[in-house]
Order: C-alpha cells, then structure tokens, then sequence
C-alpha cells in the first residue's frame, strides 16, 4: 500500500486523528487513517465507491493487527470482514448508531461505538439493541403529535363555526318588537 505523498485530501480532527484520503474524497483509491494513539489503517478502495476495503491495521481497539477485507453489506450498519484473500470470513463490525462505514465515516469508529462479532446472528442482536426503545419513543412523539393535531383541528373548526354563526337579538317595548342581526 502506498501512501506516497501526492496530491490528497487531509482531514485533522480536533483529537488529533488524521486521515488522508487519495487522489480526494471525490475519487477515493486509497485511505489512511493515522490515529493520535499510534495506531493506523492503510486502506485500498476495492471498487468506485470505496465502501469495500483492503486494509492492513495496526494499533485498533477493535481488530487485531493485520490485513483484512472489509466489505459492506446491504445493511448499512454491518460490514463483512474477511482474510486478507477474501477467502474466509472471520466476522462483522456493526455499528447500532449511525453507520458502519468505518472510514467514510469516522464518526462511529471514532466513538468507539464500532464492535466485532464472530457471527451475523450476533453482529444483528447487537445493531438491534434499543430498537424496541427507539420505536416506543417514535409512537409516543407520533401519538403526541396526532393529539396535538386533533386539538388544533377542533379549535379551528370551533372558532370557524363561531365565525359563521347569526346571532339574531331581539327586543319588545309595548307592541313594538325590534330585532337587530350580527
């Protein structure tokens, strides 16, 4: 893997963490992430959009040092990661927040929100945990809203039939009656 100093794209990060992307963000071909820590991936794109990888790691929290394939999966927050061959397939980062595009999107990796299963079953349980919470909370905002919804319906509807409301008073003086509209 390269790495050689050409034209790039360079992202700082506050931490410290840098990650130069070449030839650019646009056109990726290869990514590497040097973290503030010491530890580094050195990445080559696999195809156009580089969502799959050849990479070589050092220093992660998350997996061994070594050289892997990561490929992505049609669930966004579950990538395949595979020997250096693509031969075999030794498990699955997930991410249950966000997205388990580790180097397009630093934002979860960095978080340490990345975790590696052996297993999809497991890799799945674990992107799943909290989706009956998450799913609760949405119904009881759509609930909430509703209500308000129908609350606003009713007073518009109200103030709508006041407006179109005659209101006839009448008066008597002896055999005289007057009766006046509004």
């Amino acid at each position: 893997m390269s790495g050689a100093e050409s034209e790039h794209d360079e992202i700082v990060y506050p931490s410290g963490d840098v990650i130069d992307v070449y030839p650019d963000h646009v056109t990726p071909h290869e990514v590497i992430v040097r973290k503030a820590n010491g530890g580094k991936i050195d990445a080559i794109c696999l195809g156009q959009n580089c969502k799959n990888v050849q990479l070589q790691i050092s220093g992660s929290k998350v997996l061994s040092d070594g050289t892997y394939q990561l490929l992505q999966t049609d669930d966004p927050k579950l990538t395949m990661v595979r020997d250096s061959e693509g031969t075999s397939t030794l498990g699955y980062l997930v991410t249950n927040a966000g997205s388990a595009q580790f180097l397009a999107g630093q934002e979860d990796a960095r978080s340490g929100d990345a975790h590696f299963f052996p297993d999809l079953q497991q890799a799945q349980k674990y992107e799943h945990k909290g989706d009956t919470a998450r799913t609760v909370g949405k119904v009881v905002v759509g609930a909430l809203l509703v209500g308000a919804l129908v609350v606003l319906v009713g007073a518009a509807a109200a103030a709508d039939a006041r407006a179109n409301t005659v209101t006839t008073r009448c008066s008597s003086a002896g055999s005289s009656t007057t009766c006046t509209t509004y």
